[in-house]
């Protein structure tokens, strides 16, 4: 069975806009269990609720957004100086989002 973050990656990888099951999801497997009261927050509508997840599961981390080599799609990357992480989306958060996960499911590999 695949691991539960490469899954999220993948599901996350395919959106294509906001998507609360996928909110839910992020913060079930990104967050602090007891932090998960309620309403999830909008990470797949949220570029600032994106950053403020990536800078607590991966302090330290630098990232970027912009627009890929053909200027249509947005793209994000995260660095830690050693290791980066680039990933195209329909949407900026799902760029964030893609790259933040795509980091943890290659950790979890090695």
């Amino acid at each position: 069975m695949k691991d539960e973050v490469a899954q999220l990656s993948e599901r996350v990888r395919a959106a294509t806009g906001s998507d609360r099951q996928l909110d839910s999801e992020i913060a079930r497997c990104l967050e602090n269990p007891s932090r998960n009261r309620g309403d999830p927050p909008r990470y797949t509508a949220s570029v600032d609720l994106c950053i403020e997840l990536i800078e607590r599961v991966r302090p330290g981390w630098h990232w970027h957004v912009g627009y890929g080599p053909k200027g249509v799609m947005p793209y994000a990357f995260l660095s830690n100086g050693k290791v980066r992480h680039e990933a195209t989306a329909s949407t900026v958060p799902l760029a964030l989002l893609t790259a933040l996960l795509e980091t943890m499911a290659t950790e979890r590999q090695g």
